[in-house]
């Protein structure tokens, strides 16, 4: 009896099939570990104790050490700050200045010894000016964001809109936001630059270059009114590390997005252990206590999120605190 080519062509083609469906269920339930390291509003803090709000918390040498911990035990690691990093306020003379530029440089040091993978610029970062900011982002080993800080003549960005990292075979996007609110002082330092739109932006960015990406985290140094209308009008985006108002937020879910965010002078480290999917867009809070909600068809995306206080029983960084300590002439505060 001879076989009917047909028949043996149609049943191959169901073999095939039922292999790419089963190859793509498999690869759509399959969860990527990540933990994520975020910061903001470090105001150029580099020690515990230097300003009365901190009491003895904070300090990047105890926040180095709770990094290097992290990155033993994790998976995939990803650090982020959301901005004003390098600096307190507007420094006064032009030694001043010139003072609070070397600290900002020397901050950065000990953020590329930590391993950071991105830093948004904030409003108080703009006091050390905007020429300054970009000729240090070209010697950073660390990207400087912002997507919505733009050249007034060409509207080009000062700085790369956004990051994308390969986490596991997802794509997770980072797209850095300032506040276009800023204060009268910062406005002689803005000239030749303006702050456009964020969420305009935002939706141009997740819309268009950054489309092809599983997840986006965004870098948001706005306030509250601008998180809100972020999260209502770009749900693309369901992570948003905040800092503007400089207080610390445990997650609270807005609309369809996470928002999440440290406080000043670095007293606190936030770390979020993510489960991600590749196409679930719904996170739920793993951590004891919390009731998840049903999820959606597509399966869903598990997160913890602990906000951690640099306390003075903390261990520190040994490499960090001896950097420290031979740059104690460099660590006189410049006065804002």
């Amino acid at each position: 009896m001879r076989n009917n080519p047909r028949k043996i062509e149609k049943i191959i083609f169901a073999i095939i099939c039922l292999f790419l469906a089963f190859d793509t269920s498999i690869s759509f339930c399959q969860e990527t570990s990540l933990t994520l390291i975020h910061s903001s509003n470090t105001l150029g803090e580099v020690e515990s104790g230097c300003c009365p709000e901190t009491g003895n918390a904070g300090g990047l040498a105890r926040r180095s050490h709770i990094t290097k911990a992290v990155g033993k035990e994790a998976t995939n690691r990803l650090m982020i700050d959301a901005g004003d990093t390098f600096a307190i306020g507007l420094p006064g003379s032009g030694k001043e200045k010139e003072k609070a530029r070397k600290w900002a440089e020397f901050i950065l040091k000990i953020y590329e010894k930590m391993g950071y993978d991105a830093i948004n610029i904030g409003d108080t970062d703009l006091v050390l000016g905007v020429h300054y900011l970009t000729a240090l982002s070209k010697k950073s080993k660390i990207p400087f964001l912002s997507a919505n800080l733009r050249e007034k003549k060409t509207g080009q960005p000062v700085f790369e809109p956004y990051r994308i990292k390969q986490v596991n075979g997802l794509k997770i996007g980072i797209i850095g936001l300032l506040t276009p609110h800023l204060p009268p002082y910062l406005h002689k330092e803005m000239i030749g630059y303006i702050v456009e739109d964020p969420i305009k932006m935002a939706i141009e960015m997740t819309n268009g270059p950054m489309s092809h990406c599983d997840h986006i985290f965004a870098l948001a140094h706005l306030n509250m009114m601008e998180i809100e209308e972020l999260a209502q009008k770009v749900p693309r985006i369901p992570i948003i590390i905040g800092g503007n108002d400089r207080s610390f937020v445990f997650p609270k879910q807005i609309h369809s997005s996470l928002w999440t965010q440290t406080d000043a002078f670095g007293l606190h480290i936030g770390r979020m252990n993510l489960g991600l999917k590749k196409g679930a867009k719904e996170f739920v809070d793993v951590l004891p206590g919390k009731s998840p909600r049903v999820p959606d068809t597509g399966g869903v995306n598990i997160y913890e999120n602990h906000l951690i206080l640099l306390h003075p029983g903390m261990e520190s960084d040994p490499e960090i605190e001896k950097l420290i300590s031979s740059s104690r002439n460099l660590l006189k505060r410049p006065l804002p």
